[in-house]
């Protein structure tokens, strides 16, 4: 199923942020190293991906995964954002 989110991390955080917001996402699981930008399990087009892009209103996320998945990956992901950035990291839209 595809899901999409985008969390409150602006983008123009500080280097020291985004070095911790770096470290976060290599600790996340199924995570791949890919010159395109970062990405966990596949690639778009793969049968389950996802990929972040920093845009204005904050951190994207997309992906093809079933639902259950997506939101265990988000909520540890969200948790590990908050704990590295030492503030509540979620749905920008909330």
């Amino acid at each position: 199923m595809r899901q999409e989110i985008t969390l409150n991390v602006r983008s123009d955080i500080s280097e020291q942020e985004w070095a911790k917001v770096g470290a976060v996402y290599r600790s996340m699981d199924g995570w791949i190293e890919d010159e395109h930008g970062p990405a966990w399990y596949g690639r778009e087009g793969d049968a389950r991906f996802i990929w972040a892009s920093v845009e204005p209103g904050g951190i994207q996320f997309c992906g093809e995964l079933e639902t259950p998945i997506w939101i265990g990956w988000l909520t540890v992901l969200c948790a590990k954002l908050s704990l590295a950035l030492g503030r509540e990291v979620r749905d920008a839209e909330m």
